[in-house]
């Protein structure tokens, strides 16, 4: 007897996988073919397989992703029993789905932290030498599968979910197709029109098999089985667009009108020479067309045409040996991504934005109540998970005494500031409520504890972010190495390619351990060689050193660029100047600044300043954000330091209430320092307890820095302390403070706040 053939057709939900299989048995049983029409791995003859798919389709059975892969190849493997008896006794098996919708929406759609080759290893061990004799893949944009899903009455989960999954789960099934030399139709037209080009590559597969007495008797397909037919070649169409994007003419390349009609969809100038991408392009595929450019001399427009437009979503591998082969981290620089950390510690948001190539904002203790409870009773603050039972609830009495005292006073100071305001209640809008809100919270917020929990939201490159997952995972704090694998595993999500490196043993493992290995070391050192105690030097403002020592010597660095003289000789010439017209070309340098963001040249890159700052937790956690600077370490939180009570709180009749909250945390810090938790001890410091951090910083983000943070609006804070790095600064490099003009040393906050407010408040009504 001849063996049958085993046929699979595939492809992403709602691209009309069923339908085919069904018109394609249609034809084999109108030539009294035998036909068998499967579903892989549910084979409804197999009991076992039908079971395994029951708990895999139930939402009462929740199971991850690893689980799914391992219950759906041990589907498989009894399905393909099933299968193989068939072919064997020469029936044709037509089979909707087999193993690629595994990997594509396991691997590529869920982004499963598992590696390809592991994965493939599983399949592997299912299916045994059970390769189909052919394997369709049907393709559509995504916008008509999730139409034709829409259609459906019901559907199995999948249907349910978003477009973008749906354009990984479709891009996996590409990619696949042009790894395995798979056939692949473009399945967007009418179903009896894509049912006759998948009839065009199962004849040859037909045509290829020894002639069975069943098959050279049935008229209707006695001249397909005798042909001697070649596949047809079925290229991977873009969307709509028909026809060839490039055409080579000699050894260069020409864009068609199809490549036009379709570079006018992805950039936003098909001409000119500069451009920028729409949202038709992801940013993947951008960024892998870009790694392209240290290697193609064509425009880039032509490179994507040639090499992406028919290929949407299968630039992960180009990436995949770019980054990993040749270990060109540049590449990672072209990859934007946003994550965002519910929930952190006010000390893990310190963490989160200490790297300097990355964008962050946050939730701010400075215009938010943090008084409300969530549904099960918890104010907002962190708990760590390694705390004992009896510590543990310690810790939350403790903290939720500061809170309960914090609720009261904030609402008790917005109250008292209201009723003393000089503002005329006519004036009395919006944006009075707002500024009188945020004053009452700038006075207030020391005593929120430094585990009151806070949203930051993160930009920052593939390389940025994967800095970071590295950072946080080398930290002794549970939290941080916790939320870097987190991390981690959300953005491999969306962005598999570029993090594949980042937990190697040989490379983010290798990091992880190096840096945790130093810091351990060289915490053992100071142990050992320094006084273990606290310093009475308590100046809020020491400027440890100054480059260069004399503000002038930055004349020749501001003529470099307008001389073709060497740095050398332009600095003997300037040796022979009079003081004088060093002066003017230093003042010619900085110009006419009408506002501050009207900065000096980079020539001021040159001075630096280094900074010693004793000041409390809330200020540097407004200032550590600055991202232009150098050398910036703090030190473990303690509230031996002390604090401050603000006038305010003193006025209002509140400082009784504000200094229990510090008695309290001192309490509780003792208590977890002598059970042990040395680390953990810092969540119970507030934002108001003093510490120590130094920070180095040019003259040019001096300008930004200084000016920007003694602006009237600003907390009362660290607007204070950055007016004294002003006066050490203007001590020693007078010229240079004099140009900034905008440093504010004068304004009432409470004016110059509810100005802003009104500002906001016109700005709105502009736009609504």
């Amino acid at each position: 007897m001849t063996r049958g053939k085993y046929i699979v057709i595939e492809g992403p939900e709602g691209v009309g996988k069923t339908t085919q299989v069904n018109l394609l048995a249609e034809r084999f049983r109108a030539a009294d073919l035998p036909v068998r029409v499967l579903r892989e791995p549910d084979s409804k003859s197999d009991l076992t397989a039908r079971a395994i798919r029951t708990i895999t389709q139930d939402p009462r059975y929740p199971v991850n992703t690893k689980t799914e892969v391992l219950l759906y190849n041990a589907a498989r493997s009894q399905s393909l029993e099933v299968i193989e008896n068939s072919t064997n006794q020469g029936v044709y098996c037509l089979v909707d789905r087999n193993y690629l919708t595994t990997l594509a929406v396991q691997y590529y759609g869920h982004g499963m932290a598992a590696k390809y080759e592991e994965i493939i290893s599983i399949i592997k061990f299912a299916i045994g030498d059970m390769e189909p004799d052919l394997t369709v893949i049907l393709d559509a944009p995504v916008n008509v599968l999730v139409k034709r899903m829409a259609e459906r009455r019901g559907g199995e989960r999948y249907d349910k979910l978003d477009a973008a999954f749906l354009e990984k789960v479709r891009s996996g099934y590409l990619w696949e197709a042009k790894q395995r030399n798979l056939q692949v139709i473009f399945a967007n037209e009418e179903p009896e029109k894509i049912a006759d080009k998948v009839w065009e590559l199962v004849r040859p597969v037909l045509a290829d098999r020894s002639k069975s007495s069943a098959a050279s008797e049935v008229s209707s397909i006695k001249e397909v089985l005798e042909e001697k037919f070649e596949p047809p070649v079925i290229s991977l169409k873009t969307e709509e667009i028909i026809g060839d994007l490039v055409e080579k003419v000699d050894d260069s390349y020409k864009i068609t009108e199809a490549g036009k009609k379709y570079l006018s969809e992805v950039v936003t100038n098909t001409e000119g020479n500069v451009y920028a991408f729409t949202d038709k392009l992801s940013p993947t595929t951008i960024a892998a067309a870009m790694a392209r450019l240290s290697r193609r001399a064509d425009d880039m427009r032509i490179t994507i045409l040639d090499e992406f437009a028919a290929k949407i979503g299968q630039d992960a591998k180009l990436l995949q040996r770019v980054i990993t082969a040749y270990g060109d981290d540049s590449v990672q620089q072209l990859s934007g991504n946003h994550v965002v950390v519910e929930g952190a510690s006010n000390l893990l948001t310190k963490k989160l934005e200490w790297g300097r190539l990355a964008a962050y904002l946050e939730q701010s203790t400075r215009y938010i109540y943090f008084d409300k409870k969530d549904d099960k009773g918890n104010y907002k603050y962190f708990m760590p998970p390694n705390l004992k039972p009896k510590v543990k609830d310690y810790y939350k009495q403790r903290l939720d005494q500061i809170f309960d005292i914090y609720s009261t006073m904030v609402k008790q100071l917005t109250d008292y500031i209201r009723e003393n305001s000089d503002t005329p209640k006519e004036e009395r809008d919006s944006a009075w409520l707002a500024a009188t809100k945020a004053q009452a919270c700038d006075a207030i917020r020391p005593v929120l504890p430094v585990a009151t929990k806070s949203t930051v939201g993160i930009y920052g490159s593939a390389q940025a972010i994967e800095s970071l997952i590295m950072h946080l995972q080398s930290e002794s704090l549970i939290e941080s190495r916790e939320v870097g694998q987190k991390i981690l595993d959300e953005i491999r999500k969306v962005n598999p390619v570029f993090f594949e490196r980042a937990d190697k043993p040989d490379r983010g493992g290798a990091i992880v351990a190096y840096r945790a290995n130093t810091y351990d070391k060289m915490g053992k050192l100071a142990k050992k060689y320094l006084d273990n105690g606290y310093s009475e030097d308590n100046e809020p403002v020491s400027l440890v050193s100054h480059f260069p020592r004399n503000e002038l010597d930055l004349v020749p660095h501001m003529l470099y660029e307008h001389s073709d003289m060497s740095l050398e000789d332009i600095s003997k010439t300037l040796e022979d100047w009079p003081l004088e017209r060093k002066t003017e070309v230093f003042n010619a340098y900085m110009g006419d600044r009408l506002n501050r963001r009207h900065k000096p040249g980079r020539a001021l890159e040159q001075a630096h300043y280094s900074w010693d700052l004793f000041c409390d937790y809330g200020i540097f956690r407004d200032l550590q954000r600055h991202r232009m600077v150098d050398n910036l370490q703090w030190q473990l939180l303690s509230p031996r330091y002390g604090f401050d009570v603000p006038n305010l709180v003193d006025d209002a009749l509140l400082s009784d209430s504000f200094q229990k909250c510090f008695d309290i945390s001192l309490d509780l810090y003792s208590e977890m320092q002598n059970a042990g938790y040395h680390l953990e001890a810092q969540y119970a410091t507030l934002l108001g307890h003093k510490m120590r951090w130094q920070i180095t910083i040019n003259a040019r983000e001096a300008f930004h820095m200084l000016e920007l943070r003694t602006s009237p609006q600003g907390h009362p804070g660290y607007r204070k302390l950055c007016q004294e790095m002003y006066d050490k600064l203007a001590e020693v490099h007078p010229l240079l403070a004099s140009s900034m003009k905008f440093v504010n040393q004068g304004e009432d906050p409470e004016l110059t706040r509810l100005a802003a407010e009104k500002y906001t408040q016109f700005k709105l009504k502009q736009v609504g």
